[in-house]
């Protein structure tokens, strides 16, 4: 039987659903589950950038998008057959950077595309390649690797509603977790002007202290240009996010007995 952990956070909707769904089909003894939030070392170490990520048998085989069909298979010991389509890999790929908060927020400001691609193992997760043989899986990657490297501004203009959008849904559901109430667009702007937000954006975008830390002097007019951008995004849709975060959150506390029945790992 394959080895099968589970990196997650209580506060994570994709999370929550993952735990209805090893709960209703009875396979929660089956995993190891690793609370980010109790052992953020053991995920930084592993290489985890987005939630749920699981690895089996040590291989980062789903990052933030999880094909439910597909892990069953593989908690019931079955083969799982992927076929891959070439033309699909760009859209599977920005997919997997919009359910990572961490990747969405660090190519929007840097817009990094070779440091992006060097991030091997959640491309292939992301893009179904890590369940494909290696050499297809080494080909695929260097095709499109090779694509993101020359067109990649192409495809974040094609996705920058998308990537404005996690950003500033992360953005109000923390402020919703620090504070524990909805804010005015006043006082988010009392207390979060443009600077100490792109400060927040910078630092927040796959920063781990000093590891991946890009800080744009504010005199960067590109920079704070795009940064302008969420912000504004951001208090111009505040109404629903503040609507989306507060419900998102109050279920997921619903659902926090889930955890205590998982099998933690022990350190």
């Amino acid at each position: 039987m394959s080895k099968v952990e589970i990196f997650t956070h209580k506060t994570c909707t994709e999370c929550g659903i993952l735990m209805e769904f090893l709960e209703r089909n009875k396979l929660l003894g089956k995993v190891t589950i690793i609370d980010t939030e109790l052992y953020p070392f053991l995920a930084f170490e592993r290489g985890v950038i987005s939630t749920p990520s699981i690895f089996v048998d040590g291989k980062l085989v789903y990052a933030g998008v999880v094909d439910y069909d597909e892990l069953l298979k593989i908690l019931q010991d079955k083969k799982v057959i992927v076929e891959v389509n070439k033309d699909e890999l760009v859209n599977k790929l920005m997919f997997g950077v919009v359910n990572s908060f961490a990747a969405t927020a660090w190519l929007y400001v840097n817009r990094d595309f070779d440091a992006l691609m060097a991030q091997k193992d959640f491309v292939l997760a992301v893009t179904g390649l890590s369940l494909v043989d290696d050499k297809s899986a080494d080909e695929y990657y260097t095709y499109l690797r090779n694509i993101i490297v020359k067109e990649g501004e192409k495809y974040v203009d094609e996705w920058k509603e998308k990537m404005l959008r996690v950003i500033a849904t992360n953005f109000i559901r923390e402020l919703y977790l620090l504070y524990r109430k909805k804010l005015s667009d006043e006082e988010i702007m009392r207390k979060y002007p443009l600077e100490v937000f792109a400060h927040w954006l910078m630092i927040r975008g796959g920063a781990v202290g000093r590891v991946g830390l890009r800080i744009h002097p504010l005199s960067d007019n590109q920079v704070l240009e795009k940064i302008s951008e969420v912000y504004v995004y951001t208090l111009s849709n505040a109404k629903q996010l503040w609507d989306k975060v507060i419900k998102e959150q109050e279920e997921l506390a619903k659902k926090s007995a889930l955890y205590e029945q998982a099998r933690f790992i022990s350190i």
